[in-house]
């Protein structure tokens, strides 16, 4: 389904009282609207990064923005299960269509591989709504 047909659906759930605003992610009682996973596997000159990004909040969301922040001297060279913008400082993926709609409760796996270096990111938002670091 297209990214305008995601939001004419959103909407019209919204105003049949189903669900919040297409894209919508809400916030849950720890302020977090998804719980993040991310493991790193370092090699030399690089590493590769697995994210499962989950749907905490109490409404789907139809359509999706993933940030979050990687040392400088890390620069993103492949991505799958999401479209990168930005391959350096805050990284900036769009879901694919396919795996736009993730339903409360639910969970989507994304991954990348770097050159360079980095730690764990310090932070991550969906929709500009901030995600939990899971233990």
């Amino acid at each position: 389904m297209s990214r305008i047909g995601r939001v004419l659906m959103g909407v019209a759930l919204t105003l049949a009282g189903i669900a919040g605003p297409a894209g919508a992610a809400r916030a849950d009682a720890t302020g977090a609207a998804c719980e993040v996973t991310y493991r790193a596997f370092r090699y030399t000159g690089g590493f590769t990064a697995g994210i499962t990004i989950s749907n905490t909040g109490t409404v789907a969301i139809y359509g999706w923005t993933f940030r979050f922040p990687l040392d400088t001297s890390a620069t993103v060279v492949d991505m799958w299960n999401a479209d990168l913008e930005s391959d350096t400082g805050t990284i900036v993926a769009h879901d694919l269509g396919w795996n736009a709609d993730v339903l409360p409760g639910k969970a989507i796996d994304i991954g990348f591989r770097a050159d360079g270096t980095s730690g764990t990111p310090s932070s991550f938002t969906v929709n500009d709504l901030p995600c939990q670091v899971a233990a």
